[in-house]
């Protein structure tokens, strides 16, 4: 069943509260496309869906109650919330969640919260599967979304922030072989390691070190060998491009159940996520960013004029890394993302929820990027790393804090 055809069901059969079994189908299909294990089971004294993620050590199953509604609101009156308990003892699983096409608020995300269960709008899963469809979340990441009690919008915002990143690398991947290929063909006819880095286009897209280091060993590695290394840190691309995209086609058809196709529309959204950055004009600021705003209780800041994107961040997760901000230019008068990387290895985001690291660098760079937007930190010109100074008193920055944030 393609993407299409999953998205026009959850729409469709979410406002038949006389058929709410089409929707119970529809929430198979959608979490079956997710990567779940996903079985309509229905009927009095059960969930509605179970989902089962088979991840080793990690797995864990999730039950979904659908909820119809013809006035795309559901009540707090609609829902059984020692039903839901039970069956979650029932099936011994670890989230509940309840699906519908929107929520009252007051007692109703009240009563979620006391009964440790999440809420997630139709509309939401749509976008969780929009998202999936270009870039494929893990069942990992997703059980961090489940873990969450009341409405789970933020998270859901949160999680499709963390696949843009991801889904961004496809271009910096593109951007790393045009460059080898141009370095190749020149007199030397090789690329090294700092050549590559030192590309201008590399260090306009804020490729880093460790980015380029992760090509070119997928690149070097057996079954591919696009890559030789013929003198210590002198490498050459031994393949033409089409060539490595069929072989990781290849690999496609291997791993997967069956030969997809895809669409002319998913066509034209891969399109745009390769597609080549026009050549931009003198560079002002250090951050790709050029407009923000707060949502709710999430921060929006918006990418790049040319094919803009948005990154959500929680204003909880915001306000952590403003003290880290704050935390490093009280012991040194320049700071990078690295600098608040480390101050926040290991540590909470908001309660319960730890920094994942590398999925979650984004955060750091929307934060700075922020504050340079603002007028308050200033770009020093450096590109690699791209780092800041206070362009006012940290006493601005913190009276800024509190009355903003």
């Amino acid at each position: 069943m393609t993407k299409e055809d999953i998205i026009e069901k959850l729409n469709e059969s979410q406002n038949k509260s006389d058929a709410p079994d089409e929707f119970e189908i529809a929430l198979t299909d959608a979490f079956n496309f997710l990567g779940f294990k996903a079985k309509t089971i229905g009927g009095k004294g059960d969930t509605d869906v179970l989902l089962t993620a088979n991840i080793g050590k990690e797995s864990y199953k999730v039950d979904v109650d659908g909820k119809t509604s013809k006035k795309d609101i559901i009540q707090d009156a609609q829902i059984n919330w020692p039903s839901l308990k039970d069956h979650k003892f029932k099936n011994n699983s670890d989230f509940v969640v309840v699906i519908g096409p929107g929520f009252a608020g007051g007692n109703l995300e009240k009563r979620a919260k006391d009964f440790e269960i999440g809420l997630l709008t139709t509309n939401e899963l749509v976008k969780i599967v929009e998202a999936h469809s270009k870039y494929p979340f893990t069942l990992l990441e997703l059980k961090d979304l489940f873990a969450e009690f009341g409405s789970l919008s933020e998270q859901v915002n949160d999680l499709i922030s963390q696949n843009q990143t991801r889904r961004d690398f496809l271009e910096k991947f593109k951007t790393i072989i045009e460059e080898i290929e141009k370095l190749q063909n020149t007199r030397l006819g090789y690329f090294t390691f700092e050549s590559l880095a030192g590309r201008e286009k590399i260090q306009e897209l804020e490729i880093e070190l460790e980015d380029i280091e992760h090509v070119i060993q997928l690149l070097k590695i057996p079954f591919i060998n696009a890559i030789k290394e013929i003198e210590p840190n002198k490498f050459v691309f031994t393949l033409e491009k089409k060539d490595l995209s069929n072989t990781f086609f290849q690999i496609s058809l291997l791993v997967g159940e069956k030969k997809s196709v895809l669409t002319t529309t998913e066509t034209k959204e891969k399109e745009v996520v390769i597609e080549k950055i026009e050549e931009t004009k003198e560079r002002v600021l250090g951050t790709k960013y050029f407009q923000w705003q707060i949502q709710d209780s999430s921060i929006i800041a918006t990418a790049r004029q040319e094919n803009p994107y948005e990154h959500y961040c929680p204003t909880d997760h915001f306000k952590t890394i403003l003290s880290k901000i704050l935390e490093a230019f009280e012991q040194q008068n320049i700071i990078n993302n690295d600098t608040i990387f480390q101050l926040l290895v290991d540590k909470e985001l908001s309660s319960n929820r730890v920094f994942k690291g590398k999925a979650e660098e984004y955060k750091i760079r929307l934060t700075l990027g922020i504050l340079e937007l603002e007028g308050l930190l200033k770009w020093t010109g450096s590109l690699r790393p791209i780092e800041y100074t206070l362009e006012k008193p940290i006493t601005e920055l913190k009276m800024w804090i509190t009355e903003r944030i």
